[in-house]
């Protein structure tokens, strides 16, 4: 899924010109640890940095979205916090010999929402069966824009039905009212992980066609919280008194939107926020406070940040310019001054922990000479002749401050690069259109397997219609993701996947940057937060509870 400047991986290096950690600890009572005994009540406040946010779980892309979604929707399946199969609407399911079908028992005491902001959703209720389960495929993969149909086409017949050529899907099957089956044209190992997806969420078909606007309007789901309403850019989720699991400890969820980082940081110190990503500029202090650093929590993420290259535009259509890109760049630099350090150099697609993460992937090192012999080996010595570029990226100081070296990297070869910044919603608009050449993009892993990189990524029937932005299409590329997806034998298909990452290295699509990390810093109330390696998209607000306070929340 997409990362954008509303994700936690990503945190700037500005002046700091903010009050300091210690300035707020000597203005503000320090709160004793609270009990641990949850208690139901209070309001818990995550900012974002861009009002983006799609509700419809078809045709949700990008993490922000999936994170508030997932609070409102339940799927068959979903992942913990560690990244972990958990059941949810399915009971349990079986797995035929062949790898071929797939059996799911449904639970049978999972409502839809009754009430969301304050009046009756149209299906007053009831109970979720099997046929939910068929009607939210089907219309997850029926014909329409901005579908993320391509996820499930191993289903047999879906791609016939997605293409409009079939009227209905083959391969899904509702055999008893809480029992349905779902066979594949082919075996595919993660299939079950695909389940777990957002964009699998199981939705309510009067809701979905009745409610005017559909779902992106007003959500409705089965999940702990419900749609309460939007307050200007704020979206607000109450709880759900009625799920499956229990009420949640929270009452209301609040999502406001706060473009600076450095003010989403003021407003945690005022104890408006209950948790914050840490901005680089106050890394060292958080971390040196004992009271602050108790209240942070940091981990390693399934996402990489990448400049994306058009294969289909000059001058990116030659490979000796991208490889003399990635080797102008100086990573270690950006990654010690921009980010403080917090994150890894990126060796190549697959972050470390993925499946099939290759730690003797050699990828590309900072050598000035060698980027210059490649440029003139391009028919560009010194850059002479090298058209001017722009770089676009999603307006985010981090963005700014990473595009100022990068900039310079490339004048230090004779290129002039200028840049564009939009708001997030806008550039990806223009990016999945294949109007720019040059931009940034991150991504960060649906599902725990190395599929979720690179044949989404970069397998040429993923070009128009999926994320294959830069427009690779190399047939000896997609013959091994081809096999890979269908290798039974893991070892063997890490084997394919290690040769695939490879190929897509040397052919550079990319400029090739960092691994994601994040840094959340919660206030001392927070309990029940946990945040694993798919990062804040699977946060479970349901598990978070508000200890009792009557001083500031601020650690």
């Amino acid at each position: 899924m997409y990362s954008g400047s509303q994700k936690s991986l990503l945190l700037i290096l500005l002046l700091v010109a903010l009050v300091s950690v210690t300035a707020c600890l000597e203005e503000k009572k320090v709160l004793p640890v609270a009990a641990d005994k949850p208690v139901v009540g209070g309001t818990y406040r995550r900012a974002f940095a861009d009002a983006f946010i799609v509700l419809d779980p078809a045709l949700i892309k990008d993490s922000n979205s999936h994170e508030v979604c997932r609070q409102i929707y339940d799927g068959l399946l979903e992942f913990d916090e560690k990244a972990r199969l958990q059941p949810v609407i399915a009971k349990d399911w079986t797995i035929s010999e062949d790898k071929l079908t797939y059996t799911f028992s449904l639970r049978d005491d999972i409502r839809f929402h009754d009430t969301v902001a304050g009046k009756p959703t149209l299906n007053g209720g009831r109970y979720l069966d099997a046929h939910d389960v068929l009607y939210s495929f089907s219309r997850l993969l029926k014909p329409q824009e901005d579908s993320q149909a391509a996820f499930f086409w191993m289903i047999k017949g879906a791609k016939e039905f997605s293409s409009g050529k079939a009227s209905e899907i083959t391969g899904i099957r509702v055999v008893a009212s809480h029992s349905i089956v779902f066979e594949l044209e082919k075996p595919f190992a993660p299939f079950v992980s695909l389940l777990a997806m957002c964009n699998a969420f199981i939705v309510p078909h009067e809701d979905a066609e009745g409610q005017p606007g559909g779902l992106a309007a007003v959500p409705v789901g089965s999940g702990a919280f419900k749609w309460a309403g939007r307050d200007g850019e704020t979206i607000r989720l109450s709880a759900n008194d009625k799920y499956f699991r229990g009420r949640p400890w929270l009452e209301y969820l609040e999502f406001p939107v706060i473009r600076d980082e450095l003010e989403r940081f003021t407003a945690f110190n005022e104890g408006r926020l209950s948790h914050v990503d840490v901005p680089d500029s106050q890394y060292r202090n958080v971390k040196q406070d004992p009271l602050r650093a108790a209240c942070l929590i940091e981990t390693n993420l399934w996402g990489s940040n990448y400049l994306g290259l058009n294969l289909q535009q000059a001058p990116f259509d030659n490979r000796l310019v991208r490889q003399a890109l990635n080797y102008a760049l100086d990573r270690d630099t950006i990654v010690r001054i921009v980010l403080n350090g917090r994150v890894q150099v990126a060796n190549g697609i697959l972050p470390p922990g993925v499946p099939g993460h290759n730690d003797n992937l050699a990828g590309y090192s900072y050598d000035l000479k060698r980027a210059k012999e490649l440029l003139a080996e391009a028919g560009y010595p010194d850059g002479k002749g090298f058209p001017e570029i722009t770089l676009q990226y999603n307006r985010d100081a981090i963005h700014s401050r990473t595009a100022e070296f990068i900039l310079a990297n490339l004048r230090d070869i004779g290129i002039n690069c200028v840049v564009r910044e939009l708001e997030f919603g806008d550039h990806l608009k223009t990016v999945e259109e294949g109007s720019v050449a040059f931009f940034r993009m991150g991504w960060t892993v649906d599902y725990p397997d190395p599929d979720s990189f690179l044949y989404t990524l970069f397998h040429s029937s993923n070009i128009g219609t999926g994320y294959n932005f830069s427009h690779m299409n190399s047939p000896e590329l997609d013959a091994l993701l081809d096999r890979a997806r269908f290798e039974t034998d893991m070892e063997k298909r890490m084997a394919i996947y290690h040769q695939a990452e490879k190929l897509i290295v040397d052919e550079a699509p990319w400029v090739f940057l960092h691994f994601y990390s994040a840094h959340l810093l919660h206030q001392k109330s927070v309990r029940g937060i946990k945040l694993g390696p798919m990062g804040e998209a699977l946060m479970q607000y349901r598990n978070i509870w508000l200890a009792p306070s009557d001083a500031s929340q601020s650690p």
